[in-house]
């Protein structure tokens, strides 16, 4: 097989690079490439400075003409180049070494680092600098997805500055906090602490070999980032920018149309013989405007204002082009005993809507010094400042459906209102609410990191670093004086000129911690083959939060705003809390010839998150690894590496409240003590019986290269089982208003197969690269508050009664937890769905006869609804047949139960599926030729889903007073039995009737549940890199320009009814943003 394929790869690569010969060159050479495995088919074999080349055989063999006293230059990815001049001989026989970055590659881990082959845990090492360059991402967790297997990115929103990017390492572990911890250069940070260009690497430690060393904070996974360091002697300033335009990826699809809008309200009325909203002198009139939509209105404005026709889910976008810039400039250099980089970033994120722009300005600065041999001392700074406009999004998006096409935006320095007076007066525009709101949000944050490394006798280095990180957060919030006008009439007809109900919120938030970390590190190589390294180390890490807010009311004025010029005090809240914790932990490694590796992580963690007698943990791990390929009989296989591995571990889990085993009291409660009345009450039962969340993972992993280091393969089959996780469990009413303490109920279990597969060469000029990685996780609640049961059971009166036990043993509503299924598993009534048999042969209604999609379409179905109904079974949650109740264009629900009553509280189902994605993947191409650069990156996810009910988006029930979605306008049911032949008749629409009635549309059917299967193109570059010849005549050391797009298009279920099916939220109305940028990378 494996000859085969190299003999189709070389017949490819033959046709690619051609057989070119010059007529003058007067002699052959020949000969054969080869590596200590054998011969290296498809080695391009090129005569210096010309076109002149072969590629080598299946057999290595190569041949050529040239001439004496030139040079051949053998190449092949993974190989060292070589250069061999051509004398008399007529045979070169040349043997290629590997690269020495393949067998040197070194790959962060826990408090240190390793060479990639000696690695016996699943870590994943991303280069960072080559992604963080040329794309334009607003933040740097963006950057990841799809980069790794095992790693999930989600990005939940579209707002700047709070885009909602969440990270699951191999599934979610725990009902709690699953995000991973992040370390900055040894530290805990976060992931947009740090500037992205200024970030090198980010290693993910996704097993409990690579984890344990974190003992308390590595249960959910490790992202190690990596910033930039300086190469010896040497000086550079880099600079890099790129501006672009922005708009929305996707928005939600409603009616503009207003005639239509309003003919669609009437027709919802008519269906369940309620009055017409809307009259048809209206509906004519739009009609007739809309004919002329640049013609001038009675008050002077255009027909398009006075009487507008706008989609509200895209009139609160901005109309002019937003331009995204970022620029970043650093200055490094480096001695025999000094090193230093500084580095200022600022980015401008405008946002797609008015009054949400995010401005960011960062730094970093590093220095070190080599005082002694043995002594070198230094600090790492960095920070940001952050300013965030404070436009009222949450109202906005808690009333956007309420934006008819009737409303214009903006014009003529005026915001518009609703121009027709038959309309709801509810609705709104959601433009003039969101710029009601001014102030701005600014944090800012500054991190301080000295450290001393000494060099002690006997090998061993001691490294001693302390961290102290301050954040301060201020939220200053006012509303203003505003009116809204009506085009269509030339008059002011809302208003909010009231002073004494002007409002002004100040809020702070002040989070400041420290962080002391100290360890020993030795390595020892005993009679050339015996290598070991051995760590111990002790940290300690304290953190403080203080929360303080105030509300005033009534102003002065309209002109003043500051929180002076506010007349009335409304609240004044304020908290603080904190919590520390200690560690000791050691590593010990083991490596027989760089065959047979073997690795103990030992730490103990100590909380003071959990009462005395449980507060500390112990969490150790182990892992080996056996180099295959290093035995002497794969020697000539071909194979470059091949390494099986096997990791144990055990990891712990603090992620709940500072006080959760404690007793917590609550103020603004009077209670009789003795003769006083005392004030506070518990609000919070205490459990000093609180233990550490475990992890335990078992991971088998293989590491694959072959094709002289060409393809890659990394593949891991893992188990992820965390116990005694922490939950707060439903409590009797009868306790009072108190909230259930923290308890170790629940076990959950992961299991999961990830795999890396990569192939990268070249052609002469020409370089390629793909890669691919995919992974597949299982999920289960295996403990919680026992097993789910529900049945028929005889009561005492002898009665047939059905029961289950949903309420004891399970937690939510239509997504739930529960023991034996996945963590939040949809559980929701189900859709009839029958043979369409209708009647048997004797005339008897059929149960499971009625309509094969559950909907009353045809005069068939409805004969079979009323003949059940006569033969006594139930259809809730309408029980009778009418407009109002059960009617031609409505779904009935499956009677799950068999109690002949259909859609009640029996008939739930758990669905299978959850809101996480079952498995994610992505791919990744690169394609390189003389400077010119072309990538593209994939990303994607299946097997979860969404439920979508939405008022004014998908949902079949309308009111005045919101939008339309335009899938349910234009493609809906529709029959009149009194009248077949009326035009608007459809009656094979997936869609129900539209409908003013909430009863039997009104459920929990997995009918509202949609697929969140998706495809995302999110990145595509096209670079190009200047010759360093050109280059230096003007003392540059590297020039760039690239034009790269961001979240370019989604490929989803043709049904999903939502703005992403990223998003966890359906009322998450701001899209992720399309970019478009160009850009500079150089370096003096």
């Amino acid at each position: 097989m494996r000859k085969t394929i190299l003999k189709l790869l070389t017949a490819v690569l033959l046709v690619l690079n051609g057989t070119m010969l010059f007529s003058q060159e007067k002699k052959v050479v020949k000969g054969v490439v080869s590596d200590s495995a054998g011969p290296i088919p498809g080695v391009g074999v090129v005569v210096d400075g010309t076109t002149n080349g072969v590629v080598t055989d299946i057999d290595g063999r190569y041949e050529l003409k040239c001439n004496s006293g030139q040079t051949l230059e053998f190449s092949c990815m993974g190989y060292e180049t070589v250069k061999v001049a051509v004398g008399k001989s007529d045979v070169y026989n040349v043997v290629l070494t590997p690269q020495s970055e393949q067998l040197d590659q070194v790959v962060f881990v826990g408090y240190g680092v390793q060479k990639k082959v000696n690695v016996t845990g699943s870590v994943t090492s991303v280069d960072y600098s080559k992604l963080a360059d040329s794309r334009p991402v607003t933040n740097s967790a963006s950057l990841l997805q799809g980069a790794s297997a095992g790693l999930y990115v989600r990005q939940t929103s579209g707002i700047p500055g709070n885009e909602g990017v969440s990270l699951r390492v191999r599934g979610t572990g725990t009902l709690n906090n699953s995000d991973p911890l992040v370390i900055v250069d040894g530290t805990p940070g976060s992931m947009d602490s740090v500037d992205p260009s200024e970030i090198q690497n980010i290693s993910v430690l996704k097993d409990a070999a690579s984890c344990a060393i974190y003992g308390n904070r590595g249960a959910n996974g490790v992202i190690l980032i990596t910033t930039k360091r300086e190469k010896k002697d040497s000086f550079h300033i880099d600079y890099s920018g790129m501006f672009g335009v922005q708009s929305p990826e996707n928005t939600y699809d409603v009616v503009s149309n207003y005639a239509d809008y309003m003919e669609l309200m009437n027709e919802a009325s008519f269906q369940n013989d309620k009055p017409l909203p809307f009259s048809q002198s209206m509906i004519s009139l739009w009609r007739e405007k809309e004919k002329d939509p640049y013609g001038i209105s009675e008050s002077g404005y255009p027909n398009y204002v006075a009487y507008p026709n706008v989609d509200g889910m895209t009139a609160f976008y901005r109309t002019d082009t937003p331009i995204y810039q970022k620029h970043n400039i650093s200055a490094a250099g480096t001695s025999d005993k000094t090193s230093y980089r500084v580095a200022l970033g600022y980015m401008n994120n405008p946002g797609m809507v008015e009054n949400t722009g995010f401005k960011k300005y960062t730094f970093r600065a590093e220095f070190s010094s080599k005082l002694f041999s043995w002594l070198e001392v230094g600090a790492r700074t960095y920070g940001y400042y952050n300013v965030k406009e404070a436009g009222d999004l949450n109202n906005v998006f808690n009333y956007a459906i309420r934006w008819v096409p009737c409303i214009y935006p903006y014009y003529d320095g005026k915001y518009g209102w609703y121009e027709n007076p038959e309309q709801n007066s509810e609705a709104r525009n959601n433009l003039y609410f969101l710029n009601r709101v001014q102030g701005k949000q600014v944090t800012e944050s500054v991190v301080v990191t000295p450290f001393v490394n000494i060099d002690l006798p006997f090998g061993i280095k001691s490294r001693t670093l302390f961290k102290y990180s301050s954040t301060h957060m201020e939220r200053d919030q006012h509303t203003i004086t505003r009116e809204a006008y009506s085009f269509r009439t030339g008059e002011v007809v809302a208003s909010d000129q009231d002073l004494s109900s002007q409002v002004r919120w100040l809020t702070t938030q002040i989070v400041r911690s420290t962080y002391f970390e100290s360890d020993l590190s030795w390595a020892r190589t005993f009679a050339k083959k015996h290598d070991v390294t051995a760590l111990l180390g002790f940290e300690a890490f304290d953190h403080r939060n203080i929360d303080y807010a105030s509300t005033k009311k009534g102003a002065e004025n309209s002109v003043l705003s500051e929180f002076n010029n506010m007349l009335t005090p409304s609240s004044i809240t304020g908290t603080s809390s904190e919590y520390s914790s200690q560690s000791v932990f050691s590593r010990l490694t083991y490596a027989y010839d760089s065959r047979y590796l073997f690795e103990v992580n030992l730490r103990y963690d100590g909380s003071s998150r959990f009462a005395k007698r449980s507060r500390w943990g112990f969490f150790p791990s182990a892992s080996a690894a056996w180099r295959i390929s290093k035995e002497k009989f794969m020697q000539g296989s071909g194979i470059d590496e091949l390494k099986l591995r096997a990791s144990w571990g055990k990891l712990g889990n603090n992620s709940i409240g500072n006080y959760s085993y404690q007793s917590t009291y609550s103020s603004g409660y009077s209670y009789a003590f003795g003769d006083k009345l005392g004030g506070g009450m518990i609000s919070t039962l205490s459990n000093t019986l609180l233990e550490w969340e475990n992890t335990m993972t078992t991971d088998i992993g293989l590491d694959f290269r072959t094709f002289g280091n060409r393809l890659t393969v990394e593949a891991d089959i893992y188990d992820k089982y965390t116990s005694g996780i922490l939950y707060k469990p439903t409590i009797s009413a009868t306790i009072g208003k108190k909230t259930s303490p923290y308890m170790n109920l629940c076990e959950v279990d992961n299991k999961g197969f990830e795999i890396t597969v990569g192939w990268r060469d070249s052609i002469k000029d020409f370089t390629y690269g793909i890669s691919a990685n995919y992974n597949v996780n299982r999920n289960r609640v295996t403990k919680y508050k026992g097993q789910f049961k529900e049945g028929w059971e005889t009561d005492a009166d002898g009665n047939k009664v059905w029961k289950n036990n949903l309420g004891d043993v399970t937690t939510g509503s239509v997504n739930r937890i529960c023991e034996g299924h996945m963590i939040n598993e949809y559980y929701l009534q189900e859709n009839y769905s029958g043979s369409g048999k209708y009647f048997d042969q004797s005339g008897k209604v059929l149960p499971d006869g009625g309509p094969v999609d559950g909907m009353i379409r045809t005069e068939a179905d409805m004969e079979w609804l009323n003949a059940m109904i006569a033969e006594g079974y139930t259809f809730l949650p309408k029980s009778t047949v009418s407009k109002s109740g059960i009617w031609y264009g409505d779904y009935i629900l499956q009677d799950v139960n068999g109690d002949g009553i259909y859609g009640d509280s029996n008939d739930y189902k758990w669905q299978g599926v959850s809101m996480t994605p079952k498995f994610y993947y992505g791919f990744n191409l690169e394609l390189g030729w003389k400077g010119i650069n072309l990538s593209a990156r994939f990303t994607g996810a299946g097997g979860g889903a969404i439920r979508c009910r939405k008022g004014g988006m998908n949902y079949s029930v309308l009111q005045t007073q919101q939008t339309i979605g335009s899938g349910i306008a234009y493609d809906h049911y529709f029959y009149d039995p009194e009248n077949p032949w009326d035009p608007r008749t459809n009656t094979t629409s997936r869609n129900p009737r539209v409908t003013i009635n909430y009863g039997q549309a009104l459920t929990d059917s997995n009918f509202w549940l949609f697929k969140t299967n998706y495809l995302k193109l999110q990145n595509v570059t096209l670079s190009y890199s200047f010759p360093k010849k050109l280059l230096k005549p003007i003392r540059l050391t590297s020039l760039q320009f690239y034009l790269s797009g961001e979240n370019l298009y989604t490929f989803t279920d043709r049904l999903f009814p939502g703005v992403d099916p990223e998003f966890t939220d359906t009322n998450m109305y701001y899209s992720p943003i399309r970019q478009v940028v160009l850009g500079v990378n150089l370096k003096f």
